[in-house]
């Protein structure tokens, strides 16, 4: 079972019990600048579910942290 509504709703609806998934790990991640010279992007991306909607977007960083560029785009369909 994963952690989702709908997983809920259809459990509901048989009147059955489920035990939803244990939570991942939360680790702690310091951002590392990239050497001189050389530009780092930092990405990331979501879904609500699978198959569903979804997004994803990143940044660009210098060596010294400053901010080049960034970019959000949402995606219709997205398998996770």
């Amino acid at each position: 079972m994963r952690n989702c509504v709908d997983d809920l709703l259809i459990l509901h609806r048989f009147d059955l019990r489920g035990s939803p998934a244990r939570a991942p790990v939360i680790r702690s991640v310091i951002w590392s600048p990239p050497a001189p010279g050389w530009t780092k992007v930092n990405t990331d991306g979501a879904v609500l579910s699978s198959p569903g909607a979804g997004g994803c977007g990143g940044i660009f960083r210098n060596c010294r942290a400053f901010v080049k560029g960034c970019f959000a785009v949402p995606l219709d369909h997205v398998f996770a």
